[in-house]
C-alpha cells in the first residue's frame, strides 16, 4: 500500500483583498474574511474578519464541539445547547507568538444529560477525536472543562 492511498489532502485558497485583510475558501466555496488590522496602522481601520491567531481558536472549539455533539447523540443524550469558549495563552513580545496554552470551556444543556457522557465526550474529543487539537498538541499545553445547564 502506498502512502498515498493512506492519507487525504486538503486545499484552501487564501486571497488577499487589501492591506492585511485576506478571504479564504475551500473547494466547495465555503469562505472566511480573515483580518489583522492593527491599531498602530497608518489607516487605523477596523478589523473587517477574525484575526489568524484567533480563527486557529475558532477551529479549535468547532471542531471539538461537532465531537462532543456527535458522541452525545450517539449516547441518546438530548442537547439543547452547545457553546465552546476558548481562550489561549500567547507571548507579549518577540515573534513569531505561538499559543502555549490553549483551555477550553464546554458549556452543554440539556434537561436529562447524564454527566459521565458529558464528561465522556469531552474528554474523548480533546484527547482522541479532534484533529486539530491533535495537530496544536505538539505546540501548546491544551486544558478543558464542561459545566452543565439543566435546562
Amino acid at each position: 500500500m502506498s502512502a498515498d492511498t493512506d492519507t487525504t489532502t486538503s486545499r484552501v485558497n487564501v486571497k488577499w483583498v487589501e492591506e492585511n485583510l485576506f478571504v479564504g475558501s475551500d473547494e466547495e466555496g465555503h469562505s472566511v474574511v480573515i483580518d489583522s488590522a492593527l491599531s498602530a496602522s497608518p489607516t487605523k481601520r477596523k478589523a473587517k474578519g477574525i484575526g489568524p491567531m484567533r480563527t486557529l481558536l475558532v477551529a479549535l472549539g468547532a471542531c471539538s464541539g461537532m465531537d462532543v455533539a456527535a458522541i452525545l447523540q450517539k449516547r441518546k443524550q438530548k442537547i439543547n445547547s452547545l457553546a465552546v469558549e476558548v481562550s489561549g495563552k500567547r507571548p507579549k513580545y518577540g515573534h513569531p507568538k505561538p499559543y502555549t496554552e490553549i483551555h477550553l470551556r464546554f458549556l452543554v444543556g440539556g434537561a436529562a444529560l447524564e454527566e459521565k457522557y458529558v464528561k465522556e465526550a469531552v474528554t474523548d474529543s480533546v484527547q482522541k477525536f479532534c484533529s486539530v487539537a491533535a495537530t496544536l498538541n505538539e505546540k501548546a499545553k491544551i486544558t478543558f472543562s464542561y459545566e452543565m445547564a439543566r435546562a
